[in-house]
């Protein structure tokens, strides 16, 4: 892979050049090295470095909506993958799944997880996926699916029909293969659709929201998507003609794109209104820290201002005391420390300077305490804003909570579409 091209980051590259090349490294490498199971391989995304950062600096033909799709596309040719297989490009991982399939025994509910005893596959889930893990795995690689493989601007509904099947099951077959050390494809695999019976509606509730999103916004190609699902005969745009496929909810009430959008609008401004609360709380709660910053700010400064109040008031002290011990004394002459230095005095001359020199200090502590009573009022009117404002902020957290835990209305209206697109996708 060295010297791919000679510069990866030039936003001129031509996709045909960069094809050329990838066909190039391609066509000498072995992928048999990162194969982890007979059905799997687990790429790094930094072996097809290189050829990322090129296809990222060139202009992708229209069928492509990124790079990974190219990738996709090529390691597909390479290993000889089928449309029952997988590629998932994931962050900074590529994993290349193979379908494989599983002789199934038994009769009816005895096929499910190929035959397998349930309480050898509980035994196994609790072992190898603790609190839940492979749910969690499963909702982590999940986005990346229905971006990659099932997304609506790819593929039509009949095409995901054929498809979410085997992609699920390769998305869970790829953790079970990751977070066990099972090896048997038939012990593999029932695993898989045991795990998978746990988190089938989950997945499918996922890509129904992300449809009813982008639909939601008006996105052109989530409306051709939904209007395949009708209540009568459709006919798509090569002329194919198709029955009647309505999406019907728990109470057989059949939604049609209209009746979605309208109630998907409505949903909307629901939402927004609970948005509008919050970021008003924000706003609350910002303007409250700010109001209880400023009275911090004041009780500094009026710690400050104390504190030359204190200096002041010892040397008035000070002065006190010396004048004292001068009216008790009759010596015409005093000794007295001025600034360190020991100097004599008259006495008269004395107590003139120490009472000049007090009531500048006292003029001083004026000053002083008439700052400190201003910072006071400061805070204690700001305390009076703080009081206001967390009234106000409580108040708007309470009416917030009982907003969210009652639900609106439309909530229930948007689940209920929600779960019958679900059921609709998923019904084949």
């Amino acid at each position: 892979m060295n010297n791919f091209l000679e510069n990866p980051n030039d936003g001129s590259l031509r996709f045909s050049d960069v094809e050329v090349r990838l066909a190039e490294f391609l066509k000498t490498f072995d992928p048999e090295p990162y194969k982890v199971h007979p059905s799997l391989y687990y790429f790094e995304e930094n072996i097809f470095g290189e050829i990322v950062a090129s296809l990222r600096n060139c202009k992708l033909p229209k069928h492509f909506l990124s790079y990974k799709d190219v990738l996709r596309e090529k390691l597909i040719e390479k290993l000889g993958f089928s449309t029952q297989d997988l590629i998932l490009c994931t962050d900074g991982i590529v994993y290349a799944k193979r379908f494989f399939a599983v002789e199934a025994l038994g009769e009816g509910a005895e096929r499910r997880a190929c035959g397998l005893d349930p309480a050898g596959l509980e035994a196994y889930k609790q072992k190898f996926f603790p609190n839940e893990l492979h749910v969690e795995k499963t909702l982590e690689l999940l986005p990346y699916l229905v971006e990659e493989v099932l997304n609506f601007r790819k593929i039509t509904p009949i095409k995901f029909k054929k498809l979410f099947i085997t992609s699920f099951i390769n998305l869970v077959d790829i953790i079970v293969l990751a977070y066990t050390d099972i090896s048997d494809p038939k012990v593999v695999r029932g695993l898989s659709l045991y795990l998978l019976r746990e988190v089938f509606d989950r997945l499918m509730l996922f890509i129904a929201s992300d449809i009813l999103f982008h639909f939601s916004n008006a996105d052109r190609k989530a409306i051709e998507f939904l209007s395949f699902f009708s209540v009568n005969e459709s006919i798509d745009a090569h002329g194919n003609r198709y029955k009647a496929n309505p999406i019907l909810d728990e109470s057989n009430h059949a939604w049609n794109i209209t009746t979605i959008r309208s109630t998907l609008l409505q949903h909307k401004k629901a939402k927004q209104a609970v948005y509008d609360k919050k970021n008003a709380l924000i706003s609350i709660k910002t303007k409250l820290e700010g109001f209880k910053l400023d009275q911090q700010e004041y009780a500094l400064q009026k710690a400050k201002i104390n504190e030359q109040w204190s200096n002041i008031e010892a040397v008035i002290n000070g002065i006190h005391k010396t004048l004292r011990k001068i009216q008790e004394s009759e010596d015409e002459e005093v000794h007295f420390n001025e600034d360190g230095e020991e100097k004599v005095f008259p006495r008269k001359v004395l107590i003139t300077r120490l009472f000049k020199k007090e009531d500048k200090l006292l003029s001083e502590r004026t000053k002083c305490q008439k700052a400190i009573d201003e910072i006071e009022l400061r805070i204690a009117n700001k305390q009076k804003d703080i009081d206001i404002w967390e009234k106000k902020y409580a108040e708007n957290q309470e009416i917030l909570a009982a907003f969210e835990a009652k639900g609106h209305p439309m909530d229930k209206q948007y689940e209920r579409i929600q779960r019958a697109l679900a059921k609709t996708l998923a019904s084949r």
